[in-house]
């Protein structure tokens, strides 16, 4: 690859990164101002432990590359907050216990409160709706070539 070359592709690779940014930081100030009152780390562990069955704090650490002790704290305030409740344990949970995590929900089943499930479908409504807006005069193919290149940009395994 030439330089002028790697340089055109630096630029758009920045071009990307700031797009992308952009999205994040319009998500995180959404949330501040609707009337689904969860912050970006809110709905992200909401939202995976309603679409994982028999979901363990142990569990979103993994999914999420995050350090377990981060992982105890948010879904210690989640409990806190009556947004998740956590099970007992069970047998299969208790085989993959890590002894030095400790906190809420270690090891234990996870699941939305009523008021969890009904902030998370608040906040959800919320970002489909501004998601619908900005997508208003797309054509379907071109919400196709997104979609496609979001899955494939998703799908590289980040190890």
């Amino acid at each position: 690859m030439t330089d002028q070359r790697r340089a055109s592709r630096a630029r758009r690779m920045e071009a990307v990164y700031m797009q992308m940014e952009t999205i994040s930081r319009r998500a995180v100030a959404r949330n501040r101002r609707t009337s689904a009152p969860l912050t970006v780390v809110q709905h992200t562990l909401l939202t995976f432990i309603a679409s994982t069955r028999d979901c363990r704090a142990i569990d979103i650490a993994a999914a999420l590359r995050l350090n377990r002790s981060t992982i105890s704290r948010q879904v210690g305030d989640l409990v806190e907050l009556g947004l998740v409740a956590a099970g007992a344990s069970d047998a299969h949970a208790r085989e993959h216990e890590d002894a030095g995590s400790g906190g809420p929900g270690r090891g234990q089943i996870l699941a939305l409160s009523a008021r969890g499930s009904e902030l998370l479908q608040r906040s959800l409504e919320a970002n489909h709706h501004e998601l619908a807006r900005r997508l208003a005069d797309w054509t379907d193919a071109d919400i196709d070539v997104l979609a496609s290149g979001l899955e494939r940009f998703n799908a590289v395994d980040d190890e």
